[in-house]
């Protein structure tokens, strides 16, 4: 009897993305890390020189706390970013060493450095780079407070060591020791505070079976009626190759941007999805190269876990992946406007690359929703829709 009820719950598994989880304690771990590290993706620019080396500290000092082995891996994503910061600085110091000595030489001495000592000096300056640059590194550290980070790390250190449930104050004494300075400010694994908007009732069962999931998408006189998740940063291809349970699939997932933020609608939320010959996922978006089909299925409907939408498809558009370092336009960079000037050059990319006869009719303001998906009218070529949000 008693047998039989640990028998099911053991068979249950709970599944975010690649990771899976064998109990719900360690699933609401995983969903309470998530939320953090979507905090820290929201609030900061992990690009930013000494970013990555400030947050990878607070981890480590335990200000910040993961505890599932998303947090391990988003943990080993900063210090991967820590060693790149590290390298960059040291490469533009040395090289910044040795043109500035070169210049300041003759070329007689020149030909006598080289020939008589040319090994020594250059391991020389190698040391002093080094000593410099860990000079430098330990700086980026303390001068990175005053505004992101110092906000970001002061709002988790209360929230993350806040007070947790008896169980593991009996099995981790040093946050109870460290939950006494913090004054109303509890962050505890079950049940789980909710943060900002409430997931929708209808997505409710979807979002505990998989918390990657961003909504619904379906599109009127098209197959395409499908969840659409959002991956975290770091493994943004994910859904590429795998579906909703996170298992390797050919066809993929349609999914979110991970720049877009569900809670707070960027200006335009872009949906990724293979072309495929069976029509599966975007295959069915071909069928706008028809103008007469665009005029009679122009309607999209994008529910995220927090809001239902409508939307009017207002061109359709054939562009292509830009080289690296180019200029051209890339319409899978517009997320948010900025200012109307950034929203009118936006229209006017989107107007050059409509083939449908109709002007794009956009309005600073207006929020957006593209569709992308691949085209082989050309090398690299994309197919992508705009559609705008229809007023409630």
């Amino acid at each position: 009897m008693g047998g039989k009820e640990i028998d099911i719950n053991m068979d249950k598994i709970y599944c975010i993305g690649k990771f899976e989880f064998h109990s719900e304690a360690e699933y609401r771990e995983a969903l309470d890390d998530i939320e953090k590290i979507k905090y820290i993706t929201k609030k900061m620019d992990i690009n930013e020189p000494g970013v990555a080396q400030r947050l990878y500290t607070l981890v480590r000092e335990g200000k910040i706390v993961f505890r599932s082995v998303i947090g391990d891996d988003y943990l080993l994503y900063l210090s991967d970013m820590v060693v790149e910061d590290y390298r960059a600085i040291s490469r533009d110091s040395l090289a910044k060493k040795i043109v500035n000595r070169l210049r300041s030489v003759s070329p007689r001495q020149v030909v006598g450095v080289v020939c008589m000592a040319g090994a020594v000096i250059c391991f020389l300056i190698f040391l002093g780079s080094e000593y410099q640059d860990r000079q430098k590194t330990r700086e980026l550290e303390k001068i990175k407070s005053e505004q992101e980070i110092s906000a970001a790390s002061d709002w988790l250190s209360a929230k993350l060591i806040g007070v947790m449930d008896e169980k593991e104050d009996r099995e981790e004494p040093a946050v109870v020791a460290q939950t006494e300075t913090v004054e109303n400010e509890v962050y505890a694994a079950e049940p789980i505070q909710e943060i900002g908007p409430q997931i929708l009732p209808e997505f409710q069962a979807l979002y505990e079976q998989n918390s990657d999931i961003a909504g619904w998408l379906k599109v009127e006189g098209t197959n395409i009626d499908y969840p659409v998740m959002q991956p975290v940063a770091q493994s943004s291809d994910f859904y590429l190759n795998h579906d909703f349970d996170g298992k390797e699939d050919i066809n993929g997932s349609l999914f979110l941007d991970s720049r877009n933020d569900l809670e707070e609608p960027n200006d335009n939320m872009i949906i990724y999805g293979h072309n495929m010959k069976s029509g599966m996922m975007f295959g069915d978006l071909k069928q706008y190269l028809e103008p007469q089909f665009w005029r009679e299925h122009r309607k999209v409907t994008f529910h995220t876990i927090y809001e239902k939408a409508e939307y009017e498809i207002v061109a359709v558009c054939l562009s292509k992946v830009a080289e690296e370092g180019a200029g051209e336009f890339k319409y899978y960079d517009f997320i948010d406007a900025g200012n109307k000037k950034a929203f009118r050059r936006y229209v006017k990319n989107i107007r050059k690359l409509n083939i449908m006869d109709e002007k794009t009719e956009l309005s600073y303001g207006d929020k957006l929703l593209t569709l992308s998906t691949c085209n082989s009218y050309t090398e690299d070529g994309r197919l992508f829709l705009v559609a705008k949000k229809c007023e409630k």
